[in-house]
């Protein structure tokens, strides 16, 4: 079987989950889904770089964990489990991790909005007609802004291209050739269609290189230049808005039952927020749910047995803790799979 790039990445996310998720739970992953569930497992598995990457609809996610389990790299039963077949495909540094889904849409969003102001602009100076390639209407009024503060637009044509061109040179071929043939001046990149024929390479693998290729040219341009400073406001915080309040509440010295009246928050809902901000916040105040031999007892078992699963975990502790307590250990826990 064809080891394509899709393929490789659903098996990369296969063996970080170490036999402990179900296909439900990758396909929850991959989906972006923004629940308590699926955040930890990004981040407690080390693929918060797929977080919502892979736009794959369930027929197509399912059809292709069955042509990894008829080649013999995976196998399905009550969790899903790769081979040593399959293991045998993976190569060290993973793709996934260039997927950059733990910056939460910010490489798609800079994208969106440079494709656009370039082809905007260009456009202009030439007096030509054109049909945006960006139809999202928050990119567009971003756009409209931007122009308006650009006072010699033929000036700022030359630096983007410079950084461009400086960093396209830094990269491989291949990477070069997806990121310039998708931008647009007078004439219209092409598309990701037309780009899969030309390269003869499958849709969704192409869309998955794409991003890969315009991450690794985000990190050879300039750290002060003209490009990324026009994604210095796009917010890619990892917390979700309703953590983030609770999160903001706790600052102010309010207490985990104040806030949860203050809200009307559910129990459940109120460990999945403090669960979330232990995982994302510089600073927690652990303390005030474990102590400091719980910590270090659930670490030792979560280290020596080599999982995050909430039940063998617990199975083997010496002390009492609920699962609750257990998770926010495990989202303060500084090492990842």
């Amino acid at each position: 079987m064809e080891k394509t790039i899709v393929r490789q990445i659903v098996l990369e996310a296969i063996s970080r989950l170490q036999n402990e998720r179900t296909d439900r739970s990758l396909f929850h992953l991959i989906q972006g889904k923004r629940s308590a569930t699926s955040l930890q497992d990004a981040h407690f598995y080390g693929l918060e770089a797929i977080f919502g990457m892979v736009p794959l609809k369930k027929d197509r996610f399912e059809q292709l964990l069955q042509e990894l389990e008829h080649a013999g790299w995976i196998e399905r039963e009550q969790t899903l489990m790769i081979t040593d077949a399959g293991r045998a495909q993976i190569t060290s540094p993973f793709l996934l991790d260039d997927l950059g889904g733990e910056l939460r849409g910010y490489p798609m969003q800079l994208w969106k909005r440079i494709s656009l102001l370039i082809q905007s602009i260009v456009c202009l100076d030439q007096n030509t007609f054109f049909i945006p390639i960006q139809q999202d209407s928050g990119i567009k009024e971003w756009v409209r802004q931007q122009i308006r503060q650009i006072p010699e637009r033929s000036v700022w044509i030359t630096a983007v291209y410079q950084e461009l061109n400086k960093a396209l040179h830094q990269l491989t071929e291949r990477d070069a050739i997806l990121i310039s043939y998708r931008l647009s001046g007078q004439k219209t990149g092409l598309s990701f269609p037309q780009l899969s024929e030309r390269l003869g390479t499958d849709l969704l693998s192409l869309q998955l290189e794409f991003v890969m290729a315009w991450r690794r040219c985000l990190r050879a341009l300039p750290e002060d230049g003209l490009i990324l400073s026009l994604g210095n406001d796009i917010d890619h915080f990892k917390m979700t808005q309703s953590a983030k309040k609770t999160w903001e509440l706790l600052k102010q010295g309010y207490s985990v039952q104040q806030i949860a009246e203050r809200r009307r928050l559910k129990k459940s809902t109120m460990e999945d927020h403090l669960v979330e901000i232990a995982m994302y916040a510089t600073a927690f105040p652990l303390e005030q749910f474990v102590t400091a031999i719980q910590y270090e007892e659930v670490v030792r078992v979560s280290d020596q047995l080599q999982t995050f699963s909430l039940k063998r975990i617990k199975q083997e502790l010496t002390q009492e803790m609920d699962y609750f307590q257990i998770r926010i250990v495990l989202a303060r826990k500084v090492d990842r799979p």
